[in-house]
């Protein structure tokens, strides 16, 4: 059977009603349980205290005929040995007004001249005080229907039978150390008078107090199940505003956040973080999308207008001219190849093909390239190398890749007569490596970006107005990404920009760490 579909909030509320509702039926029947149980024995020990200490009034009386015959039958003698256990005047005998009361053994006086007030006291071990009279009803629990009385012989004087298998209380009746008979007591076999009322207002009482606890839960539950999906709600929507494109949606969600738990709560902030990285995310995508659109129109747009120069017969396809296509062309390519390598290094599949070397002596290698060049534009190189040979496991081709791009970087925007600076150092775990320049300088506030894929600064930084794709030190952090190295910009202490990179020198080692 398919159950059917209920909101969050009804769920919660079908829930906490059902724990409530096992819960007060649990605790009402081990209550209930628990009070028939101590009742039970509460009048069994109730019982037990009545029948010593009717025995010991029966006890008395035996004193004067221990055969008991007086009792054999007479059911009016024990009926008027209850009413005095209970304290009462004898039923159907209650003696006149102005009678003289009977002594306590039933025997009438002796015969002698009238005397006023109570008999004197009989010489003989004290009295023993009166018992405790019964319940209200005088019924004590039917006690007088539920005796029994025996001879020394075990024949039945008074009282009824027990039933076939009952539990019975039984007491040896002995005068002066002799059993005499034995007085027997049944226990009752349904409640009746007022233990039987007692009992039903316990009843009525767990019965009313589970019943408000029950209302009471469905009241909590329908409210915290509303408290709890209400946030959530409004999460449900603002994730669908998200997934239709409005990353804006969010800032409906602060009101809800301090309305639910907690774990709702760091739900909603999550969501918020997410709308946010979506909307950056989102905005990068549109601005790569311009930037790219403008980078791959310029190059195409000197080459629209040379072909249809050549076409128009405006101009001969020299030479020169078509070296100036092609130089555009292979633009174009660079343009597209560092594209591709920063979307596969997006995806973390940059493919390296790492190679023990000498870093020391690759770097300076690399480095002195860069020397002849530089000093035609007015600049001075200067490599600041390692004394010992630094062994690393690196992708060498990859690590020229990123010094190339670094120091084209710093010919591109380095005035002369200017300075440019290498150096590196070596720990047992990493090398690190600065390229910086001379002025012009970068602004701080360029610094974090420097990195971003097309992020241009300033024209005016550059020595000639030219500026390259955007994409070089972006190309620079894949590459750093790919050896599990690190790159931040910062200003150069000779006035211009300062790139400095850490990189391990057993990469795939650190690899395998992480994968274990």
């Amino acid at each position: 059977m398919r159950l059917p579909t209920l909101t969050l909030a009804h769920q919660l509320a079908l829930l906490l009603s059902a724990f409530v509702v096992l819960a007060v039926l649990a605790v009402g029947g081990l209550s209930v349980w628990n009070l028939q149980r101590g009742f039970s024995d509460y009048l069994q020990a109730r019982d037990e205290e009545h029948l010593t200490r009717f025995l010991g009034l029966v006890e008395r009386r035996a004193a004067q005929d221990p055969s008991m015959q007086w009792l054999r039958g007479d059911r009016e003698a024990l009926r008027a040995l209850v009413d005095e256990f209970a304290g009462r005047p004898p039923q159907g005998a209650r003696p006149a007004p102005g009678d003289r009361p009977l002594p306590r053994d039933g025997r009438p006086p002796p015969p002698g001249p009238e005397r006023e007030g109570p008999p004197p006291e009989r010489p003989g071990p004290p009295r023993v005080a009166p018992p405790p009279p019964l319940a209200p009803n005088g019924s004590a629990g039917n006690f007088a229907q539920r005796l029994l009385i025996r001879d020394a012989q075990g024949r039945r004087l008074v009282g009824r039978e027990p039933p076939a298998g009952a539990r019975v209380s039984v007491r040896a009746i002995k005068v002066d150390g002799v059993s005499v008979g034995s007085l027997e007591l049944t226990p009752e076999a349904q409640m009746e008078g007022v233990d039987a009322s007692f009992l039903q207002r316990q009843y009525r009482g767990l019965a009313l107090a589970a019943a408000i606890t029950i209302a009471a839960a469905l009241v909590a539950a329908v409210v915290i199940g509303g408290r709890w999906s209400r946030p959530l709600r409004a999460l449900q929507a603002v994730t669908r505003r998200i997934a239709q494109g409005d990353f804006s949606a969010p800032q409906a969600l602060p009101g809800a956040v301090h309305t639910g738990a907690v774990e709702i709560a760091l739900l909603v902030a999550d969501v918020n973080a997410m709308a946010l990285s979506l909307a950056a995310l989102e905005s990068a995508r549109r601005a790569w999308i311009a930037e790219i659109s403008h980078e791959l129109r310029t190059p195409l747009a000197v080459l629209r207008g040379e072909l249809e120069s050549i076409e128009d017969g405006a101009r001969q396809p020299t030479p020169s001219v078509i070296g100036s296509l092609r130089e555009e062309v292979m633009q174009l390519t660079r343009l597209v190849d560092d594209l591709h390598l920063l979307s596969v290094a997006d995806m973390g599949q940059m493919p390296c093909h790492m190679a023990p070397g000498d870093a020391n002596a690759a770097l300076q290698r690399m480095a002195g390239r860069f020397e002849t060049r530089a000093q035609q534009m007015g600049l001075v190189v200067d490599i600041v190398p390692c004394a010992q040979p630094i062994a690393t496991q690196w992708d060498y081709g990859r690590i020229e890749q990123l010094l190339g791009n670094l120091l084209e970087n710093s010919l591109r925007y380095t005035h002369a007569p200017g300075r440019i600076r290498i150096r590196w150092q070596a720990s047992a775990t990493a090398l690190t490596l600065t390229v910086e320049d001379s002025a012009p300088g970068v602004a701080a506030v360029h610094l974090p970006k420097l990195f971003e894929p097309l992020y241009r600064v300033d024209a005016a930084r550059g020595r000639t107005g030219q500026q390259g794709s955007g994409l070089g030190l972006s190309i620079v952090q894949a590459i750093v990404r790919a050896h599990r190295g690190s790159v931040k910009a910062s200003a150069s202490e000779l006035g211009g920009l300062a790139v400095t990179l850490v990189l391990p020198l057993q990469p795939q080692r650190l690899e395998r760490r992480k994968e274990r």
